[in-house]
């Protein structure tokens, strides 16, 4: 029952921090808080604020899984478990990289119009929520 709930959790937590981000990354300068101005101002376009809020929920599991498996190799010393907490780790870092709030710092954002990134942040999401709810049981 736990880890149901903590899956729901990093969901939820995921979800509402993506949807703050991707409001506020769309506010015009004047109206953004002051720990914020220096984040690009994106285009207000639904699927780029889509995206953002995805890839903070991908962000989400990743860091749950990560510290999970850093948890499991600190009780157990297994080389298994510190592989997963390696590939993890380079798939939060992948993730963090191809953000769109990142991205944004280094210049404007290109994005894929259509229903490919969106199925793309789904099915990822999807296998990230599996591995989490699996890796609690």
């Amino acid at each position: 029952m736990v880890g149901k709930l903590w899956v729901v959790v990093v969901l939820l937590g995921g979800l509402v921090s993506g949807v703050i981000l991707s409001d506020l990354a769309t506010m015009p300068n004047q109206g953004r808080p002051r720990f914020f101005q220096g984040v690009p101002y994106f285009n207000p376009d639904p699927t780029i604020r889509l995206h953002v809020v995805f890839t903070t929920v991908e962000v989400a599991l990743l860091l749950s899984l990560v510290v999970i498996y850093l948890k499991v190799y600190a009780e157990t010393k297994a080389n298994f478990a510190l592989g997963l907490v390696i590939v993890l780790g380079a798939l939060l870092l992948q993730t963090v990289f191809s953000y769109p709030l990142v991205l944004g710092l280094e210049g404007p954002v290109l994005f894929v119009q259509g229903r490919l990134p969106t199925i793309s942040d789904i099915l990822t999401i999807s296998a990230y929520t599996v591995f989490l709810y699996l890796s609690l049981e």
